[in-house]
């Protein structure tokens, strides 16, 4: 791999920090900085390593801590890359949204875009194969203290209400992949519930519909609590039915016309750092060409919107308009 030229900071030395510092190590990017404002890695803190001129920064960090450390970021007009989500709540994005308009790129991390079947899914979508497609419906379930086995999962941010937690933020990749895929959305339904025995304060249970803009409607169920990892995405058209399963990396269709389901695309022992290789490459591309990705903040903005609107509606008990 050829050496990058580039001087990256990572704020977060937390398991997606490591993961990101290793895939920009392998895709050449030798000169690293590392800041983490909870371990406190360094021993400088955020501010004095931003007097440094930097090429761009990955926020990394617990999702309470997003919105701050970008702001911060902003004011040295250095381009970003942000995990998911964009933030934790609504607090001061319009302040955010005026920092980073001149700013490129800016990016927010969501790996499934860099899936191939998920890429498969977006041309089979483009080729009008389902015909009029009429509703979609994504899941995600898996157990909380299987995701990171090596870790305590009653210390990781996940179980932490005031550091972002919650399986609504935390698994908002599905809100996103249907934001990706369908568009806009003008109403939520939510009903979120801490409906195991972990030891959390967030919530480990959500149910969600979604009304597009495009007339469709959406379901989404998210856990923390399912012992088996579930997680697949179905999209019903006039003509056929397409589902996802991600755990097996396979796709299904069954079409009117054969009446009959058919795997029509499966990969063997899937890597999914694959995805996380590919986002860093989409950021480092855009870095070198001075634009934003299809992955903005404007995408990462609207996305938090819904998934706020989804908590929202569970608190009041009646759909939100976004």
């Amino acid at each position: 791999m050829q050496k990058s030229k580039y001087k990256i900071l990572v704020v977060g030395a937390g398991s997606i920090g490591q993961r990101h510092i290793k895939n920009l190590k392998t895709l050449g990017v030798e000169n690293l900085g590392i800041v983490d404002p909870v371990l406190g890695l360094p021993s400088y803190r955020l501010k004095e390593a931003l007097k440094e001129k930097w090429d761009a920064v990955f926020i990394c960090s617990p999702s309470s801590t997003h919105l701050q450390i970008a702001l911060e970021v902003a004011k040295t007009k250095t381009p970003m890359f942000i995990e998911k989500p964009l933030s934790h709540n609504s607090q001061n994005l319009s302040q955010l949204q005026k920092a980073v308009k001149n700013i490129k790129p800016i990016m927010v991390g969501y790996n499934i875009d860099f899936h191939p079947q998920f890429k498969k899914i977006q041309v089979i979508l483009k080729k009008k194969t389902l015909g009029k497609v009429l509703g979609v419906r994504a899941e995600f379930g898996y157990y909380l203290p299987d995701w990171r086995p090596k870790i305590d999962y009653t210390k990781s941010y996940s179980a932490k209400r005031e550091l972002g937690g919650g399986i609504l933020l935390d698994d908002i990749h599905e809100i996103n992949s249907v934001y990706n895929l369908f568009g806009p959305v003008k109403n939520a339904f939510g009903l979120t519930a801490k409906a195991g025995d972990l030891k959390i304060d967030t919530e480990d249970y959500v149910e969600a519909i979604l009304w597009f803009e495009n007339g469709m409607i959406g379901q989404i169920h998210m856990d923390y609590l399912q012992r088996s990892y579930s997680r697949s995405l179905k999209i019903i058209g006039e003509k056929a039915t397409l589902i996802w399963d991600l755990n097996e990396s396979k796709i299904e269709l069954y079409t009117a016309q054969s009446k009959q389901w058919k795997t029509i695309d499966r990969i063997a022992k899937f890597d999914w750092n694959e995805t996380y290789l590919g986002e860093a490459k989409e950021f480092l591309n855009c870095l070198k060409l001075k634009k934003n990705p299809e992955s903005d903040f404007q995408r990462g903005l609207q996305t938090l919107k819904i998934a706020l609107a989804i908590k929202e509606s569970s608190v009041k008990n009646k759909a939100v308009i976004l």
